[in-house]
């Protein structure tokens, strides 16, 4: 039964974290190019950045932010569904696990630099990312 979870959970989190990362860094990437109306600053202004190293650098709009959810958070877990299509599941599973990785890491810089709940929240679907991935993988009798 463990295992029957742990495997539709790795790849529902694949699905949303995949889906979500993509749409939000395309969106945050098309409000940094000046693509979209100025009420993103309102949901999200730029000052929330201000914390971070390079601030003036990386983050004077929403461009390198997005890019890097979409490359950091998105890619990884696409590529993890491509293989699972492709029913090469112990590739998928070690993108799933790589995914689960990155963010965590994504998370914890986060959490340093702007501590939020949000964060708080992913770093947890992270973490339960990194086991569910791990436990499916363990049960095809890979070791990760």
């Amino acid at each position: 039964m463990l295992d029957k979870i742990a495997r539709w959970f790795a790849l529902f989190i694949n699905w949303f974290n995949g889906i979500c990362a993509v749409v939000c860094g395309c969106i945050m990437m098309l409000a940094g190019l000046s693509m979209l109306p100025a009420e993103m600053d309102g949901f999200m202004p730029l000052s929330i950045y201000d914390n971070f190293p390079l601030h003036d650098v990386f983050f004077t709009s929403h461009f390198w932010p997005g890019l890097a959810l979409l490359l950091v958070n998105g890619v990884a877990n696409i590529v993890a569904l491509v293989f699972r299509f492709r029913s090469d599941r112990i590739a998928s599973y070690r993108w799933g696990i790589a995914a689960g990785i990155l963010l965590i890491v994504w998370t914890g810089v986060e959490m340093v630099f702007v501590p939020n709940e949000i964060s708080v929240i992913y770093l947890v679907i992270g973490v339960l990312q990194l086991a569910a991935t791990w436990w499916a993988l363990r049960t095809w009798g890979i070791r990760a």
